[in-house]
This record gives C-alpha cells, structure tokens and sequence, in this order.
C-alpha cells in the first residue's frame, strides 16, 4: 500500500479548511493510499502569535484588553476544531518551521499538496511548504484542488512559484482562472471541484449532528463579518417565506436582525445547520459548496475579494445566477434551483477528479 502525505490548510480555524482536509483524506483512502496530514503550523498559525499580534496600537489598556479577549475566542476555537482534527484526522507529529520540515520530513511514497488555498499568496506568502520543497526530490509530488484564490499572480510571484511547480508530476486545481495563470506559466493543469463536493451527500450527513433548530429558517453564515448588506437580504428572504433567521458566527453578541445565534458551534453542527435549512445566504465557499451538495436553497454574496473561487463552482454547475452584489434579486431568490441536472453535473465532476487521481497516484 503506498502512502500519501497531504499538506494543506487544516489548521484554519474555518469550518471548511477542516472539512476539505478530511474529505481529502478519506478521497485518498477511496484509492487505496494509506493516508497522513502533514501537521504544518506556520507562525501565523500559533497561539502566541494569534494572541499578540495587532495591526496597530491602539494604547496599552485597549491592546491588553483586546488580548484577554482573543485568549478566550482563540481557546474556544481551538476546543471546537482541534476536537474535530484528532478525532477525526491521521496527522504526523507537529511541524512548527519549514526548517524543521526540511530536516525531518515525513516519509512517503507520494507528497500531495491539497486542497483550499495553499497557493494564494495572500493567505500563504508563498510559503514553499506547500508547493511541497522538502524531502527527497525523486517522491512523486501532486497538486489536488489547490486553490490560488486570485484571477492573476503578479510577475514577481509568478517567478518565485515557478521553479517549484516544476517539481510535480500532475497538477490539478480548485478554479478554471488558476488553469490559465498556470498555462501562462507554462505548466498544464486540470479544474477540478473541491474535495467536499466529491464525497456525497450520504457520507456527509454521516457526519452531522442532529437537528438544532426546531423551527424552519433560513441559515446565514459569513466570513470574517464582511456583511456586505447580506444580512439585510437574509432578513427580507426570511421574512418572505416565514422563516427564522439564523446566524453561525464566532460573534459572542446576537445582531439586531437575527432571530437565533449559533456561536462557537462543532464542526459537526455546521453540516447540521447547512442541511437543516430551507434557504441559505452566505459568502463563504464552503457554506455554498455545502449547500450545492446538499441541495439546499441559497444565494451566495460577494466578498471585497477572492470570489474566482465562489464564480468558478457556481460556472461549473450552471448556478451562476445565485451570485449577487449587495442588492437584493427578490425574482432570484424566489426561483427554485432544480438540483436534479446539478447532481448531475456533480457526478460527472466526481468521475474527472477520480480519474485525475487514479492516474496521479498510480501513472
């Protein structure tokens, strides 16, 4: 049985990081691979860094409180997604630096770079952990769903990665707009869909906790509180057709237009409310690739930047209508997105992402 090592952003307090590397994970194990997450933890990562680090002074009394506030955010966020990682994740020993990577690397018959976006350099800074320069040079070395997040690289970056996409054998990526930026670069690659629209739905409610809503309502999730009017929007939808209007933040203070805040939830109960739901409203890729996997009702919001991820799958599955600005599209959202030619499409996405790997791992 030959072994993969993945290297990817699961240690993101971000519901969909976590759920990507697990469903990259058990993709792996579909092929016959025995399986570990490389568990890389950047500074940018680490508790003392996230604790200490402010953009700007604000003065000594209003820093340190902002601190004690962060201690308690960060702990609470830890407990949920750290949980979910040693339950549910094969993970290596700690790696703190790149040069700790580089002098003990993990053993493997094939390193993979996985999902989300471990190429974005915004998120990243080009870190050569993920474009896999460690360990011995003759390890077969694979790109699965990377994701680049942005439409264009600049020169500079586009000189600095070069060199090191030369190392891998196959690439796939997570948008149709990295396949070019890497066909510029000279590299040949493949759009394929994100690794949690690969698992079907069955095996992910497998996962899911119970019902935590009793009455029926509309689920609104945004990241990094950029509302962009979205909350507006959820209001009039919920209120159109009757529903309650439900929150899943990290926000310790319900908003004044939400009906029930759901804070601090396990990842579990973040499938949960995705499925429970009768209607969805959500910047966040993952909230809508869950929602299109789950076939649930939605309209996706625009964020101030990084949406060539949220274009490319809603292009893919012909849902490119289901985007907005920040005005509400009442005729939208009340048209009903038929799931069937989706599900579809999805099967057939699943078949090219399987071949993609069959012939990666085995070619």
């Amino acid at each position: 049985m030959k072994k993969v090592s993945i290297i990817t952003l699961h240690r993101v307090f971000n519901y969909g990081s976590v759920l990507q590397a697990y469903a990259t994970q058990e993709i792996l194990k579909k092929h016959g691979m025995e399986t570990e997450i490389i568990d890389y933890i950047p500074k940018s990562w680490q508790t003392k860094h996230m604790i200490f680090h402010i953009q700007k002074s604000n003065g000594f009394v209003k820093d340190t409180l902002y601190r004690l506030l962060r201690v308690g955010s960060i702990f609470l966020k830890q407990q949920t997604f750290w949980k979910f990682l040693r339950r549910n994740l094969s993970m290596t020993k700690p790696y703190k630096s790149y040069e700790q990577l580089c002098k003990n690397p993990p053993e493997a018959d094939i390193y993979c770079t996985g999902s989300d976006q471990v190429w974005n350099s915004g998120y990243c800074n080009m870190d050569k952990a993920f474009f896999l320069q460690f360990g011995d040079k003759n390890i077969k070395r694979i790109a699965y769903a990377a994701s680049i997040g942005n439409t264009e690289l600049e020169p500079e970056e586009e000189k600095i990665i070069s060199p090191y996409i030369k190392d891998y054998s196959a690439l796939s990526v997570r948008e149709e707009s990295a396949v070019d930026i890497l066909k510029k670069m000279g590299y040949a690659s493949v759009c394929i869909t994100d690794p949690t629209l690969q698992l079907e739905k069955e095996e992910w409610l497998k996962l899911a906790s119970g019902r935590l809503i009793k009455d029926k309502y509309l689920l609104l999730m945004l990241l990094y509180n950029e509302d962009n009017n979205a909350t507006e929007i959820a209001r009039k939808i919920a209120d159109k057709k009757g529903l309650k209007l439900v929150k899943l933040s990290w926000e310790m203070k319900k908003p004044e237009m939400v009906d029930i805040l759901m804070t601090h939830r396990p990842v579990e109960d973040f499938i949960s409310l995705i499925y429970h739901a009768d209607f969805v409203v959500t910047n966040s890729f993952h909230a809508l690739v869950f929602s299109i996997n789950l076939n649930k009702q939605f309209l996706a919001i625009k964020r101030n930047e990084y949406n060539s991820r949220l274009e490319s799958i809603l292009r893919i599955t012909s849902l490119e209508d289901r985007l907005t600005g920040t005005q509400f599209d009442e005729a939208v959202t009340e048209k009903t997105i038929d799931f069937e030619p989706v599900n579809k499409i999805l099967d057939t996405e699943r078949k090219k992402a399987y071949t993609f790997l069959e012939e990666a791992l085995n070619g």
